[in-house]
């Protein structure tokens, strides 16, 4: 699963790895380069070498054709410099660096090559040159899928340079991945995610400008995700859930969500897996019934029917949720746990008529009943019990016989308590406590309802008496 990920993302990692290196500040004396600062900056560095005055002018003239991507022009204009006697080995070096960033932007990787191959060899270019050379080369390199050979550009590069980035080595890391070198690809990965969490960023207002704090930095999207391809093929375990939690918050996509709350669900963090799929829905990623129905169903477990209920009411709505016995249960039994009968009962009916159970029915019953349409429960409890294949039959003959009694069917009710009592006695188990006591409460509510329902019976009847007598 991981490495797929991974090689799912490549090509992006690819596309903004493998960009040329920018030229517009490459010459000292153009953008007003401090030499003697950088001298302070490192011991022992080399002097930078200064193009000709006459080469500067050239590239002055070629800047503004490489801007707007005139690149015949500007290779063109760049080319006098190899047809001059009088330019310098610091002037030629200038040049090859020019046609690489050249040869590189029109994809003509094999004369890029040659033109940083020429530059480093050029014992005169200035160093600074040399070295984004050799970090193009591996570039170019990677692209040519000649991995070893980007790795020692990459070595070299990182050797030369006083501060290297943590894009070079997720760019390391990558092509020793790709050479199957995994504990060094994971050095390299672990150091580029480092560097690249260590940095403070400032945080910007409403307005772009910097407030004076700063939040901990974050890697590249794929720099984690080769982190977690790189321990699958080492067989090493790694706690990927941190790295989840990082993507989601900054690289927020339907996967890293979906994938986070499956973690969350298999350590029975089951708060944090609704938590994690419902951020998923907000942001309208779900898009499969699974995914719909997953956290439905965990919005229910933590007391939200409600919301449940109006999940799987998208999900129908989107025709990602399909109609069907189970799906169509869930969300009757959603809305009916969030007391809105009236959205639940054309739930049960659908699912009633696709079932082969007649436990549905006894649900449809409940809900007529709670709408005081007592003559459709009656016949939707009866339709249940009929059907059978009832968890609690005996509950479904005391629900019926409650329905009798609000319809003043006296005799019908007291028949109806009166075999809840023997389909409880068959129903229960003595020889299992929960059950055994379960039977003895439901007989004793059975008992009970007769004894009301006939007293009931003869208050009523003897009211009827009493208005009749009184001529009412």
């Amino acid at each position: 699963m991981i490495k797929t990920t991974f090689i799912r993302f490549f090509t992006l990692l690819i596309f903004f790895s493998l960009l040329p290196i920018a030229v517009e500040n490459s010459f000292p004396e153009l953008d007003g380069y401090n030499l003697q600062a950088e001298e302070k900056k490192k011991k022992k560095r080399k002097r930078a070498k200064l193009p000709s005055k006459k080469a500067q002018k050239i590239m002055q003239q070629v800047q503004p054709l490489l801007e707007s991507e005139s690149w015949d022009e500007a290779e063109m204009m760049i080319s006098q410099i190899a047809m001059g006697e009088k330019f310098s080995g610091t002037d030629r070096g200038v040049m090859y660096f020019y046609l690489g960033y050249i040869y590189f932007s029109t994809e003509e990787y094999d004369q890029a090559i040659d033109s940083y191959v020429a530059l480093i060899n050029e014992e005169e270019a200035d160093y600074r040159q040399q070295n984004q050379a050799r970090f193009s080369l591996a570039q170019l390199a990677y692209i040519k899928e000649d991995y070893r050979s980007a790795v020692n550009y990459l070595l070299a590069w990182i050797d030369n340079e006083e501060m290297p980035s943590s894009q070079a080595y997720s760019l390391l890391a990558t092509a020793y991945y790709q050479l199957q070198e995994y504990r060094n690809a994971k050095t390299n990965i672990d150091v580029a995610i480092s560097m690249a969490e260590d940095k403070d960023i400032p945080i910007l207002d409403e307005n772009g400008e910097e407030t004076g704090e700063f939040k901990k930095g974050v890697a590249r999207e794929n720099d984690y995700l080769l982190k977690m391809a790189i321990f699958n093929e080492l067989k090493q375990e790694l706690d990927v859930l941190p790295i989840y939690e990082i993507l989601v918050q900054h690289y927020p996509k339907k996967q890293y969500w979906v994938q986070l709350s499956g973690l969350y669900g298999s350590r029975d963090r089951q708060m944090d897996q609704m938590s994690a799929l419902e951020a998923a829905y907000d942001d309208e990623l779900l898009d499969k019934q699974r995914e719909f129905v997953a956290l439905s169903q965990l919005l229910f477990m933590f007391q939200n029917p409600h919301k449940a209920a109006l999940v799987m009411s998208d999900g129908f709505s989107q025709g990602v949720i399909k109609e069907e016995e189970k799906t169509l249960k869930a969300l009757a039994q959603y809305w009916h746990a969030s007391k809105e009968l009236e959205k639940a009962k054309p739930y049960y009916e659908k699912a009633a008529k696709v079932s082969e159970k007649g436990e549905i029915f006894i649900f449809l019953g409940q809900v007529h009943f709670g709408l005081d349409e007592f003559k459709s429960a009656e016949a939707a409890i009866r339709s249940g019990i009929n059907k059978g294949q009832l968890k609690d039959e005996a509950g479904a003959y005391m629900l019926l016989g409650q329905i009798q009694f609000e319809r003043q069917n006296w005799d019908e009710a007291i028949k109806t308590f009166r075999k809840t009592i023997d389909v409880a006695e068959n129903q229960y188990s003595d020889k299992k406590k929960k059950e055994k006591e379960k039977k003895k409460k439901l007989q004793d509510q059975a008992r009970k309802w007769i004894t009301y329902t006939e007293g009931e019976e003869e208050r009523v009847i003897a009211l009827e008496m009493k208005r009749r007598d009184l001529g009412v």
